[in-house]
């Protein structure tokens, strides 16, 4: 079993240096560093690589949830990634998470139900505005970003999905629904 630490700070000219005293106190084995944005692990390749290396009976400790996760639903889904490894989550600011006992795990999982429940009933709320806005006649669909005949003409020139999607900024989704028009 091994104690992984994870300290991030959001911009280049912030410390790690609290963070990092922490893990150490907290008997870390390794702590990974990173100067990301919490918006999305994409954007935090060290963090990517710490779940993958996680394995069964490791700990992923933090000084707080926010410096893992910027919402409940991300933080969920890391909680998930990192449970698949066998291995628990520990937040030393917030005592209450800690992955590796029956009582955190229990609270995880009404954190889970409530921002579950809280997701459907937004979704809920989205739909009975986009209902009443199309019966006034205002509804419209989401403004469109992308010129379908753009992404045809660089398909027609042999670029691949994936090429077409670095080049233009756009979802596998805008291209499918552009070629799939032509």
């Amino acid at each position: 079993m091994k104690r992984y630490g994870y300290a991030r700070v959001s911009t280049e000219d912030q410390s790690l240096d609290a963070q990092r005293a922490a893990l150490q106190a907290a008997g870390c084995d390794l702590i990974i560093e990173e100067k990301a944005s919490g918006k999305d692990v994409e954007g935090r390749p060290k963090l990517a690589l710490l779940i993958e290396v996680l394995g069964a009976g490791d700990q992923l400790i933090v000084t707080k949830l926010d410096r893992l996760a910027r919402s409940t639903l991300h933080m969920l889904e890391l909680v998930e990634q990192i449970g698949r490894k066998g291995a628990g989550l520990r937040s030393l600011a917030e005592a209450w998470c800690d992955t590796t006992t029956p009582a955190g795990r229990l609270i995880i999982t009404v954190f889970g139900g409530v921002a579950q429940f809280e997701r459907e009933r937004m979704r809920e709320r989205q739909r009975e505005g986009i209902a009443a806005a199309k019966q006034r006649g205002a509804f419209r669909g989401g403004v469109k970003r992308f010129d379908d005949e753009v992404i045809r003409k660089l398909s027609a020139e042999g670029l691949r999905p994936s090429q077409i999607r670095t080049r233009l900024g756009c979802s596998f989704d805008t291209i499918s629904r552009a070629l799939k028009g032509a």
